[in-house]
């Protein structure tokens, strides 16, 4: 496996969108979005994707010029139509309207939808917590038909239907909540499937709705399984509802849902509508250090905090370099090929 370091793949992912037609602006905005995911060790979200954009570009279902556009606002409420456009531009747009109502309303939310695939959802309600206010994000979407099947079933109906939430506290980088509602994203199995790996037992029923270790299964008319049995499905069902029914996004199990989206419902919290910012940052870090003296069961090295081991993953990625499977990586070169973009050596 080839290793890159972070900023020379950024600036190969950057050219290779300018290629296919976007912006400067917007490739720079998303190719960083991916190799900070892969920085992250969440390789199921970043450059892996890069191909799938392409084909999304040259197929008409992404438009990578477009800009996000506010259709509606009632105080504190706003709606953005994302236009077919990067999702990751969208969802910086749509979180950055949000922060800024926040401000004025101490508590705003705002819908995304007709939007393309948003990438880590983690990272947008991150951009709240840097700011002192508290993020949450419910995404649905993803393919029409669905990919996950509800608990107890065999067949698919919803997306991957993530779930995210930052939170600010003091002397340390925000808890940061992240989690499909699904066993696994479908970006995870992707990246099993580029290494020849097997998926782990419980995540992917085949056609059949029988259990299978492969992840070729899932291609094939397979289906994931919700995170958690019955608890996973009903945060699922609650994603769908409020970023999909909610935003008008639709929803991805439904016939009138006929193209790849992400609906999105952002909130943030102003915490100083609440109490004085620093008292609840001191007590958020007091309650953090209570988690990790926490004494580390058997096979454990310690307790890590949500948010934990993307950092440390990162530390080491910047020194080492980014790992890219030879899939990816191959994919990656032809793609470069054909629109005569230089790859890294």
């Amino acid at each position: 496996m080839p290793k890159i370091k972070s900023a020379t793949l950024s600036d190969f992912i950057c050219s290779l969108f300018q290629a296919a037609g976007a912006t400067k602006d917007n490739a720079t905005l998303v190719a960083n979005s991916l190799v900070k995911s892969n920085l992250a060790g969440h390789d199921s979200h970043g450059i892996i994707r890069v191909p799938q954009y392409l084909d999304a570009i040259a197929n008409g279902d992404l438009n990578p010029t477009i800009e996000p556009v506010i259709i509606q606002e009632t105080g504190a409420i706003s709606v953005v139509d994302g236009q077919r456009g990067f999702g990751q531009v969208v969802a910086h747009f749509a979180m950055n309207v949000t922060i800024e109502k926040a401000k004025t309303h101490s508590l705003a939310a705002t819908g995304l939808f007709n939007s393309h695939h948003v990438g880590r959802v983690g990272e947008w309600p991150q951009m709240a917590a840097d700011r002192g206010f508290i993020g949450l994000a419910f995404c649905n979407g993803g393919r029409p038909g669905g990919i996950v099947t509800p608990y107890g079933g065999a067949a698919r109906r919803m997306g991957t239907n993530p779930f995210a939430a930052a939170v600010p506290v003091a002397g340390r980088n925000p808890v940061v909540v992240d989690f499909a509602t699904s066993m696994a994203s479908e970006g995870k199995v992707r990246v099993a499937r580029n290494q020849g790996l097997p998926v782990p037992e419980g995540w992917v029923l085949n056609a059949d709705g029988h259990s299978s270790p492969n992840p070729e299964d899932l291609y094939a008319g397979g289906m994931l399984l919700p995170m958690a049995q019955h608890k996973g499905h009903g945060l699922s069902l609650l994603a769908e509802l409020l970023g999909g029914v909610l935003t008008g996004n639709g929803c991805s199990g439904l016939p009138d849902y006929t193209k790849f989206s992400n609906g999105v419902l952002f909130l943030v919290l102003s915490i100083e509508a609440f109490r004085p910012l620093q008292d609840f940052l001191g007590q958020g870090a007091d309650l953090c250090e209570l988690i990790k003296s926490t004494p580390p069961a058997p096979g454990f090295d310690e307790v890590l905090l949500p948010g934990e081991p993307e950092e440390r993953a990162a530390e080491v990625r910047r020194v080492e370099g980014i790992s890219i499977d030879e899939t990816t990586w191959a994919q990656l070169v032809e793609a470069a090929t054909k629109l005569e973009v230089s790859a890294p050596n």
